[in-house]
């Protein structure tokens, strides 16, 4: 049960991360839209990373979970 509880908390912590990144692309797009190419590129990249540790995090739980 521990083990749910930890990939739903993470799950939970990257969609608040993707909303806040997205939100903040869409301010600085708005503010600067010349621009809106180059952060684009660094908002993906951000994305990336946010899915990384989910990723890591579903991985992790997994051998946990096998463990016990």
């Amino acid at each position: 049960m521990l083990v749910i509880t930890g990939v739903m908390v993470t799950l939970g912590g990257a969609a608040i991360g993707t909303g806040v990144l997205f939100a903040g692309y869409l301010t600085g797009a708005a503010r600067n839209p010349e621009e809106a190419e180059n952060l684009f590129n660094s908002t993906l990249m951000g994305f990336a990373l946010i899915e990384t540790f989910v990723f890591m995090s579903l991985l992790i739980c997994g051998f946990v979970y096998l463990a016990v």
